[in-house]
């Protein structure tokens, strides 16, 4: 693993980084775009990962003094918030071979990214949507977002769509407009992502994590399931990532 993220909750909390080594490309010769930069050290580890990739980084915030300088590597302000700046930031980046989405984590935001960077991605290329459980029902921003009522979201929208992807048969004019029955995607949406995704793979973590995101201890209660300083170690609405490969 490398050393950058074994300090990122990626590694010690969310436990994403195996189910990564798993299913990244293996080499990167386009670009990468990864929105949300936070300390800069995703961008550190796809520039070691990926040595022959050109890198942007998305973000609300203008360049961090924080944020790792290289040739290879430009950072662009977009408000995820606003789906005309994120349509033209995608459209504007050629030969797109991978996208993470680690940015506000907004459900509404998820789902923007998703429909517009599916449609930028090349043949082939990969979709991360990190941190997807913010648009579990159960989780503040989703209640944020919908409050007490069920919303459409990028998670139900993709589970959704793996589920008909596995059945291997074309999906019904009943079944998209069910999928479709939301906010966020649209009938012509849903079709889109039929079309253009090859395969889902979806993580959530079923162990402890190695140390608390909070407080960095290991001083678990291990029957309620909760850290020392009372995180919830195992909620339901907590590390869950999903990678969408685009058909070739």
């Amino acid at each position: 693993m490398s050393p950058l993220l074994a300090t990122s909750d990626k590694s010690f909390w969310h436990g994403y980084t195996g189910f990564y080594a798993r299913h990244f490309p293996k080499e990167i010769k386009g670009s990468i775009l990864e929105f949300g930069v936070f300390k800069g050290n995703s961008i550190r580890w796809l520039l070691t990962e990926f040595p022959n990739a050109t890198i942007f980084g998305a973000d609300i915030l203008p360049v961090q003094p924080e944020w790792p300088i290289d040739a290879r590597v430009t950072y662009i302000e977009v408000d995820q918030g606003h789906e005309a700046q994120v349509a033209e930031l995608v459209q504007n980046i050629d030969h797109l071979e991978l996208i993470i989405e680690d940015g506000s984590h907004v459900p509404l935001h998820q789902s923007t990214c998703l429909k517009h960077g599916m449609s930028a991605l090349m043949p082939g290329g990969t979709y991360v949507l990190e941190d997807i459980h913010t648009s579990h029902p159960a989780h503040s921003q989703y209640k944020d977002e919908f409050g007490n009522t069920l919303g459409q979201t990028s998670l139900s929208v993709l589970l959704g769509v793996e589920h008909l992807l596995r059945r291997n048969q074309p999906a019904t004019t009943r079944e998209i407009d069910a999928l479709a029955n939301g906010s966020h995607f649209s009938v012509a949406d849903v079709s889109q992502l039929l079309a253009q995704i090859g395969s889902i793979e979806v993580y959530k973590r079923t162990t402890m994590p190695s140390s608390c995101w909070r407080c960095g201890s290991t001083a678990f209660d291990y029957h309620r399931f909760k850290c020392e300083c009372g995180v919830d170690l195992m909620h339901e609405a907590d590390s869950m990532t999903i990678v969408v490969k685009k058909r070739r």
